[in-house]
């Protein structure tokens, strides 16, 4: 590749892809198409959402709804010829074209599916140990207590290796943050602890990559991470189910970490965690629960 973005989905396609020249083309023959148009059951949506939204910052689409988008001007230019854009092998050279911030997640070499996993099993570890005190809980849903290590490890490697690969390393930060939450804690790939594995593997990649320091008080103290923890139970509880084909979606499970991001971040308020205790989150979370 051409750009210095590393984008692994990017750099060894393989026939389930689309490059961005592809994409683009097949919008313009279309006029206005939808990722699942463009996917055709053949292609990852969740890639083709990330492409989009690129090109979007490009100037190159234009997005006409939920996940529907036509050519710009400038796009049409491009496809008929008109307008020249720096690109390699299909894929536009997005070092040149992005002015991305440094202030965002680019490198996740030093995390591997294999980490996360780990994490979460440390976690289990700690509340099944006798020795540890520890006001956390750990529930996995079998009788054999000697299966319990065997379900906690149970999660699929290839659900979590693909959430590093296509991780948004284009986006923002505070959508970074989000995003990496949202996936982990929505296709609840562990029995539980879900959100601490979450937190806990985002601070690693956030402190790698200059986003945070050691001093930051990530994830913030123990009220604030637990009423966000309550609201994305609630939103997870209403958001419709959620598996590949909707991965890097913008629902309010993540737009709720979104704003708590920025909270935590930037200081931005978020009056949905200053303005309600704790309590009264707790008895939102048991009344849609048993609707």
């Amino acid at each position: 590749m051409a750009d210095t973005i590393e984008l692994p989905w990017r750099e060894s396609p393989g026939p389930s892809a689309l490059s961005d020249v592809k994409v683009l083309r097949k919008i313009y023959e279309n006029t206005i198409i939808s990722i699942n148009g463009l996917s055709e059951n053949r292609i990852p949506k969740s890639q083709l959402r990330l492409q989009c939204r690129y090109l979007q910052k490009l100037d190159l689409l234009e997005r006409r709804g939920s996940e529907l988008y036509s050519l710009t001007t400038k796009g049409e230019e491009f496809i008929e010829g008109k307008r020249k854009i720096p690109r390699s092998g299909g894929y536009l050279d997005l070092q040149k074209l992005l002015n991305l911030s440094d202030h965002r997640i680019a490198d996740l070499s030093l995390l591997n599916q294999e980490d996360i996993k780990q994490k979460n099993y440390d976690i289990f570890r700690e509340v099944e140990s006798p020795q540890i005190e520890t006001d956390h809980e750990y529930s996995v849903d079998v009788r054999d207590p000697r299966r319990k290590s065997r379900k906690v490890l149970s999660a699929k490697k290839w659900k979590l290796d693909r959430i590093l690969r296509e991780f948004p390393r284009t986006e923002p930060i505070t959508s970074q943050c989000a995003h990496w939450v949202t996936s982990l804690v929505s296709l609840h790939l562990f029995p539980d602890a879900n959100h601490r594995t979450a937190m806990i593997t985002l601070y690693q990649l956030a402190l790698a990559n200059g986003v945070v320091g050691e001093d930051h008080r990530w994830p913030g103290n123990e009220t604030e991470i637990g009423k966000a923890v309550l609201l994305s139970k609630f939103h997870r509880h209403l958001s419709p189910e959620r598996n590949f084909g909707r991965l890097w979606r913008r629902d309010t499970l993540y737009w709720h970490w979104y704003q708590y991001f920025e909270y935590l971040l930037f200081n931005v308020e978020y009056p949905a965690i200053n303005h309600h205790s704790e309590k009264v989150l707790r008895e939102k979370l048991k009344r849609v629960r048993n609707n």
